[in-house]
């Protein structure tokens, strides 16, 4: 079994010796002996994974900001030779980015906010007629129980864009989910890379609501952090409900200049 361990500098194997003999842990017993790796098909390995992490920071140069030196960069991983686990690979629980010194992804801005009332001229009459924002869209759900107006606040430029301002009316008082309740219904938060960043938070112990990731009203996939947690996942919105907004292209190019 080789352990391939980078530091952003050198790759470094490290080969070890196991018997064919099974212990009761259905593991390969280790006889303790270290084979230095200099073999041929080692020295392509190291010349692989050199030009692939200098293709990964030529990508992220211009989206990712981060102090991190090189040497904090590394990547870890045991093949067990077992069978039944010859093709898992079981990462740190830490970390679960190749890249262990930084986080796999940003967070780019603020998305929108999202307000709820049962009197939806009301809100009209504030946001629009009042504040003069620009009314773009309008979505309605009879699932979600809301019929949400949806503005833009601001104008695009070169490194900005709107942000939208959800007005959110539910459909039924009575009926859950109560769109109105708290009248600051949530926010959202541009995500350069959502799938990525919710793995991420749930190794570390981030709650979500039920649902996943899931295309929301104005088209982009969304998923929510919950407001609570609990004993399981023990970070949640500390009272307030967030939402994780995938960034198309576009945004992802004018935010990341920032």
């Amino acid at each position: 079994i080789t352990l391939v361990v980078f530091d952003g500098i050198a790759v470094h194997h490290r080969t070890y010796e196991f018997s064919n003999e099974v212990n009761s842990n259905s593991e390969f017993k280790y006889l303790g002996r270290f084979i230095p790796s200099t073999d041929f098909l080692s020295q392509r390995f190291s010349a692989i994974l050199i030009m692939f992490y200098r293709r990964y920071c030529s990508i992220r140069s211009s989206t990712l900001r981060s102090q991190t030196s090189p040497n904090h960069f590394g990547v870890k991983g045991i093949f067990h030779g077992h069978a039944a686990q010859r093709n898992q690979v079981r990462m740190n629980a830490n970390t679960t980015s190749i890249l262990s010194g930084i986080k796999p992804f940003r967070i780019l801005g603020l998305q929108q906010i999202a307000v709820g009332s049962t009197e939806e001229s009301s809100m009209q009459r504030l946001w629009v007629d009042i504040f003069g924002l620009e009314k773009v869209g309008r979505y309605i759900s009879e699932k979600e129980n809301v019929a949400e107006d949806i503005l833009n606040l601001g104008r695009e430029t070169d490194s900005s864009v709107p942000i939208e301002v959800d007005l959110m009316c539910p459909l039924d008082e009575n009926r859950s989910p109560s769109v109105h309740k708290p009248a600051l219904n949530h926010v959202g938060l541009w995500v350069d890379d959502l799938e990525r960043a919710v793995e991420w938070m749930d190794s570390k112990g981030v709650r979500f609501t039920p649902g996943g990731i899931r295309k929301g009203a104005a088209g982009h996939d969304v998923t929510f952090i919950h407001p609570k947690g609990n004993d399981d996942k023990p970070i949640g919105g500390a009272g307030v409900l967030i939402e994780l907004v995938q960034a198309p292209k576009e945004v992802i190019i004018k935010l990341g200049k920032k």
